[in-house]
């Protein structure tokens, strides 16, 4: 019987092949990504207001990214910059949301793995900018 070196250090050390990382929950655009970019990114990145060119309201919008170019690279968080400028942190000055109770870590996190599964955004799902918000939940 022929031993890789994974196995024969698994078994030295007692660790059994059930003992790896689970992977990441799926990431729900609904009810968890569009209520973060509504609260937290279209105050500045919609029709009324497309700061740096960005409009995240539609997927086609988003995708096509603005005057940096995209911004969501499916599959590819640590490369797609809106996954980058959120994780900054408060103190940077390039870090988004610009304004001091920016996003929290597991926020962040939540992101990267959206974009990492492939960022689906269904068909003809609008986010609805923060001002517009009493007009479509009343």
């Amino acid at each position: 019987m022929k031993l890789n070196v994974f196995t024969a250090l698994t078994a030295m050390l007692g660790f059994s092949s059930c003992m790896q990382m689970e992977p990441p929950q799926k990431v729900d655009f609904i009810s968890q990504v569009k209520p973060l970019l509504e609260s937290r990114c279209l105050e500045c990145h919609q029709h009324k207001y497309v700061c740096a060119g960005l409009n995240l309201e539609t997927k086609k919008l988003a995708m096509k990214g603005g005057r940096s170019g995209p911004v969501i690279l499916p599959g590819s968080p640590h490369h797609s910059l809106l996954y980058k400028v959120l994780k900054l942190g408060h103190d940077n000055p390039v870090a988004m949301p610009p304004t001091p109770d920016g996003v929290e870590l597991e926020e962040a996190q939540m992101l990267h793995d959206w974009i990492n599964q492939g960022a689906q955004w269904p068909e003809g799902v609008r986010l609805v900018p923060p001002q517009e918000w009493k007009k479509t939940h009343t």
